[in-house]
Parts: C-alpha cells; sequence; structure tokens
C-alpha cells in the first residue's frame, strides 16, 4: 500500500517530522511529490525498499540519531527484512513505518495481506499499530525507544481504520540502572583494575553508540592499559596511538589476540562476545578475570561467564570509574606489562610477500591517506571490509560504519547514502567487492540524482573472496561456486552518469584515487587486485585466538 496513495492528510507525516527532529527519511515509493520545496525535511527515493533501510541504518550510525524510512506493505516490508535485521543485529537505531491494508481485509487473502508484525517482531525492539492521526505521539515515543538503551529498530505500522486507538502491547521495557548496586560495582571494578598485573580493555560498538569515545581516551591515557576493540569498535581509539593493538578475535591483530589471550584482567565494554571474537570459548583469555559492562543485561553471562557483571552506560561506567582510581598504582604494576604488549606486532602479514601487481592492502591505505580524519568509510561485507579495518587510519567514533552480526552483503551502497544524507558535504568512502557491490548496485542512479560525494572503491578479485578463501584453507582448494563473473564496473558507472576509473597496478591506483577526491560528485574507482590474495591473520573456526594462520 502506498502511503501517499492510502493517506490524503500526509501533511501529518511531514509535520511531525519537522516537530521531532527528523531531517531526512528514506524510501522507495513515489512520495518525493509530498515533500514541499519549503520543507526542512529532506526525502531520499531509493531504487530497492532494502536499500532505503539499509540508508536509514547508514544516517544512524553516522549521526547517533535514529535514522528513517518509509515502506509500502506486503512486499516492501519483505523486500525490508533485511535491513531490518541487520539494524537489529548490531543495534541501531532506525524507525521503520509501514503501511497496512484495512483491518476488515486482513485474512481474506486481500491484495498486499500480510502479517507485517508477525514477520518483523523477531528482529525489532518494538512495534505500534495506529492510524494516522496518532502519528505523532507515538513517533516521538518510536524515536525515544530506538535510541534508549541499547538501541534497536522500531516499527510503526499505519492502518486507515479510524477505530484502532490502543497500543500494541508493549514489548520494551526502558533500562534502569540500580545505582547502589552500581556503585559497588564500581567499587569492585576499582579493586581488580588496582591490583591487576596484565590488564586489557576490550572495547565494542556500546561505547560509541553510548558516545564514550572522549572519556575513554582519557581513560587509556591515564591509566596506560593496552585496548583491543570488535570490528564495531574501532574508531573509538586513534589507530596511530600505541596502547590501541588493534581487531581482536578470527581476523585479529596477532598483537590484540595474544594480549587478550595471557591478559589477568580483562575489562569488557560494550561487546557481546561473538564467534568471530572469542574463538573457542573454553580458550577465550583463559587466565583473566572478566569484568563486562553492558546497558542490556541478557547480554551479561550470555556467552562468556564473567567475575563481574555490570550493567550501565558505557560512558556512565568510565565517567564513574575514572575518576576514584588510584593511577600511580595502576601505572607501576602494568608497566612491565605495557611496555611488552606495545612492542608486539599490529601488521599484517603477507601484506609485503605479496607478488601481485596491486595489493588491496595497498589500495586501502592510499584511500586512507589520501582522506582526512573526518571522512566516513562505509564497507560491504568480505574479505575487503576486513582490509579495511586493518588498513584504514580510523581516528574517529562513527567513521566505520558496516555490518557486524548479520554480515550483510549489499549492505555499502546503500548505507553510504545514508551516511552522505546525514553529513552534507562531506567526502563518503564506499568500499566494496566485486560480490557485495553487485547485491545493490541500481542505487547508482540514487547518488547521481542526489549528487551526493559518494567515491566508491571496488577492490575486483574474480571472486567471492572469503568463501574462497575458506575453500581454499579448509577444504584443500576444491572451489564450488566462487568465481564471479562481473560487469566493467567503471563503465557500468558511466552509463549511469557517475564517473569511472579503472586501475591495474599501483601506479594507476595513485592516479585514480588524486582523480577521484579531486571531484565534488559521485565516482566509482575500480581496482583489480591479485585473485587468491588472503585476509591474514586467521583463526581457524572452533580454535583458541592464539591459534592463528599467518600465511599460506
Amino acid at each position: 500500500m502506498s502511503l501517499v496513495k492510502e493517506f490524503s492528510d500526509v501533511e501529518v507525516l511531514l509535520n511531525s517530522f519537522n516537530s521531532l527532529g527528523v531531517d531526512c527519511f528514506f524510501g522507495s515509493d513515489a512520495q518525493e511529490f509530498m515533500v514541499s520545496k519549503d520543507s526542512n525535511v529532506r526525502y531520499y527515493q531509493m531504487m530497492h525498499e532494502q536499500a532505503a533501510v539499509h540508508a536509514a541504518d547508514g544516517y544512524a550510525r553516522a549521526t547517533g540519531r535514529p535514522g528513517v524510512a518509509l515502506l509500502t506493505s506486503a512486499f516492501g516490508v519483505t523486500n525490508g527484512i533485511t535491513g531490518i535485521a541487520t539494524a537489529f543485529s548490531d543495534s541501531v537505531p532506525v524507525v521503520i513505518i509501514v503501511g497496512q491494508i484495512k483491518q476488515d481485509s486482513l485474512n481474506k487473502e486481500a491484495l498486499q495481506e500480510i502479517n507485517i508484525s508477525g514477520l518483523t517482531m523477531a528482529i525489532t525492539k518494538h512495534s505500534f499499530k495506529i492510524n494516522v492521526y496518532g502519528f505523532n505521539e507515538v513517533l516521538m515515543k518510536a524515536l525515544t525507544i530506538a535510541a534508549d538503551g541499547r538501541p534497536g529498530p522500531v516499527l510503526i505500522e499505519l492502518t486507515t481504520d479510524t477505530d484502532v486507538k490502543d497500543f500494541p502491547t508493549q514489548r520494551h521495557s526502558p533500562t534502569k540502572v540500580n545505582q547502589i548496586n552500581l556503585d559497588k560495582s564500581i567499587k569492585a571494578a576499582k579493586d581488580l583494575i588496582e591490583n591487576a598485573r596484565k590488564p586489557v580493555l576490550f572495547i565494542g560498538g556500546g561505547v560509541i553508540a553510548s558516545g564514550a569515545a572522549h572519556e575513554l581516551r582519557e581513560f587509556v591515557e591515564r591509566s596506560r592499559i593496552p585496548v583491543v576493540s570488535s570490528l564495531l569498535g574501532i574508531g573509538s581509539m586513534q589507530a596511530g596511538n600505541p596502547l590501541y593493538l588493534g581487531m581482536l578475535g578470527m581476523h585479529g591483530t596477532f598483537a590484540a589476540n595474544k594480549a587478550v589471550h595471557h591478559a589477568d584482567l580483562l575489562i569488557c565494554i560494550g561487546v557481546r562476545f561473538s564467534d568471530r571474537v572469542t574463538g573457542r570459548i573454553s580458550g577465550f583469555s583463559p587466565k583473566s578475570k572478566k569484568i563486562h559492562v553492558d546497558i542490556d543485561p541478557a547480554e551479561i553471562n550470555k556467552i562468556i561467564t564473567v567475575d563481574l557483571p555490570i550493567v550501565s552506560d558505557a560512558k556512565e561506567f568510565i565517567l564513574n570509574i575514572k575518576h576514584p582510581l588510584d593511577y600511580q598504582q595502576i601505572n607501576r604494576n602494568v608497566e612491565i606489562w605495557t611496555n611488552e604488549v606495545v612492542e608486539w606486532n599490529r601488521t599484517v602479514p603477507r601484506f609485503d610477500k605479496s607478488n601481485s601487481l596491486l595489493k588491496p592492502q595497498t589500495v586501502i591505505r592510499l584511500l586512507s591517506d589520501d582522506s582526512n580524519q573526518d571522512t566516513v568509510v562505509v564497507t560491504d561485507v568480505g574479505q575487503h571490509q576486513i582490509w579495511t579495518a586493518h588498513h584504514y587510519a580510523f581516528t574517529q567514533p562513527r567513521t566505520l560504519i558496516t555490518s557486524g552480526g548479520l554480515g550483510t552483503m549489499g549492505y555499502g551502497l546503500p548505507a553510504a547514502i545514508g551516511a552522505a544524507a546525514a553529513n552534507p558535504g562531506k567526502t563518503v568512502i564506499c568500499v566494496s567487492g566485486d560480490g557485495s557491490f553487485q547485491m545493490n548496485l541500481q542505487e547508482l542512479i540514487t547518488i547521481v540524482k542526489y549528487q551526493l560525494p559518494i567515491k566508491i572503491a571496488i577492490l575486483n578479485n574474480g571472486y567471492l573472496g572469503m568463501v574462497r578463501q575458506w575453500q581454499e584453507l579448509f577444504y584443500q582448494g576444491r572451489y564450488s561456486a566462487v568465481k564471479m563473473i562481473s560487469p566493467e564496473f567503471a563503465q557500468l558507472a558511466q552509463a549511469y552518469g557517475v564517473e569511472g576509473f579503472k586501475a591495474m597496478t599501483e601506479e594507476e591506483a595513485r592516479e585514480i584515487i588524486a582523480k577521484g577526491f579531486q571531484r565534488t560528485g559521485p565516482v566509482l574507482m575500480e581496482f583489480n587486485i591479485i585473485e587468491e590474495e588472503n585476509v591474514y591473520p586467521m583463526v581457524p573456526p572452533n580454535q583458541n585466538n592464539h591459534q592463528t594462520i599467518l600465511s599460506r
């Protein structure tokens, strides 16, 4: 159902957006004409509903404010499911507004009939069903719920029925931190931190979601405790800080994995201990006592048993813990440990051993060198995602936008559109692979339509690279369904109206990156990289993180 067709008073929606600070929203329906030229609200019409939700997700990750997407009913909702699940998996505040057919048509096999709340219940934080005239109040609640506590997607189901008055049963309960318990936990954490000899801070996306990067950096500077991060925690610490050891886990750095394995205290803030981080559970940081700080009590002791559970917002915890600590005692205790771990190798093996004309790692470093610290980098999912995490020098929070928990291919380009909408005039880089990019490449026309300054970098290796790597390493190179057939991306971009460049060598890569960054509009840069370059380090499945494959 088109929201425009079904609701004559569409100004209700726009007025609500204006009054509640929603400055832009995303959809794929022909709603563009309903936004007047005088409105402060911008509408981005995408080519596909999945892309619309990913764009709202990218907006939310870039700003910390809820992104808003409008979907049609039935097929619009099912097309958007992947985007909603992606946001739910990574705790991203998104509000999805969908149309529904009349109640008296439900369960009668009516056109575009579907059980929207039933389909989305498992991947939304809360849902409402209302008519449009209760919209302002519900939108205000939805925006609050999406961002409150552990962020997540909220669904608003609009119907033309006039007798829908009640909200559905609340599934969301605001997170309330017990201050007395928190004070006790802070004291216990203080004792553990002050007496540890080999502490490590493990930070995740919760640190960025809570806006705690500045406080974290102050705490690390004073305590001199080494830091590792999850993929979604990248940007909380400056990449060049000697105390930042890099990403932890399956594709983590040697330094990060070794430090966590030998730590006697692991201070985990805003993390959920995914399997890509822990490796074999029984072998994860086996010698350490563990403090786990998370706003969601359901995450604590769910996967890793911890010694000190603390239900708290990450920023609130850091603010509470950093003042009472005896930093002189901590510095004395950790001096030998810190001096040792900062000397461990944080680079990635095999980078200098490749014989290819164009190394993917080189491309990422060139992109990093030619951009500034405020540039937002959005990736798809695959080998290019990990190369970006390792080789791009992130210095600010909310400058890496990527799908973590769901690993959604096709996420990059639409999420980059959302990031560009959130930061008008700021350069946005979309790093993708030849596999991921073809899943939502129709949105090239969207960046042309709105002339968004997105620089697309496609690492083309002719394979579904990460799957091929697993087949090489664990299935004796018996490749199956991983060889890609792709168009000439630079020529395809030109057909859409995007400037397209192609590089085969490092010299050509330097040249086209320089050209691309000089352009004010959208640019696509295709890099033909070595076909069978692998991502290293890599921890084999069901192994401990210190059992790392460093090269072929």
